[in-house]
């Protein structure tokens, strides 16, 4: 959890060291989005059964987007799509009060002790 010393100001400005760039980004996001006109996922709307759940199908659409350009040998509009992809992430996990730079750092170590293909999948 945050507290007030560790929250960055509106437009991803940095007000504590301790604040990763993942953070920065996402509340950088978020202020774009909220001056957009648009609504930012907020702590308490975890329990909500309708909120996450739709989050999650619009990181799906982008995905799919980004899968669509590369079918289509569109370079261009496929970095695109991923920057979606990031964007509706962030969008999301910054209304939450964890460190997800932690999260991701914490899962990358993870994954660097799971071995060659792990779990005994193909692809």
């Amino acid at each position: 959890m945050q507290t007030d010393l560790e929250k960055p100001e509106p437009c991803g400005r940095r007000v504590d060291a301790l604040v990763g760039p993942l953070q920065q980004l996402a509340e950088e996001i978020r202020a774009i989005n909220q001056a957009n006109g648009w609504n930012v996922t907020q702590a308490n709307e975890w329990a909500d059964t309708y909120k996450v759940p739709a989050i999650l199908a619009l990181i799906h659409s982008e995905v799919s987007e980004a899968l669509e350009a590369f079918r289509k040998d569109d370079g261009e509009n496929f970095m695109e799509e991923m920057a979606d992809v990031l964007i509706r992430v962030l969008d999301c996990v910054g209304g939450f009060e964890s460190d997800f730079d932690a999260v991701v750092r914490a899962k990358l170590e993870k994954n660097r002790h799971r071995g060659i293909r792990h779990g005994g999948k193909r692809v």
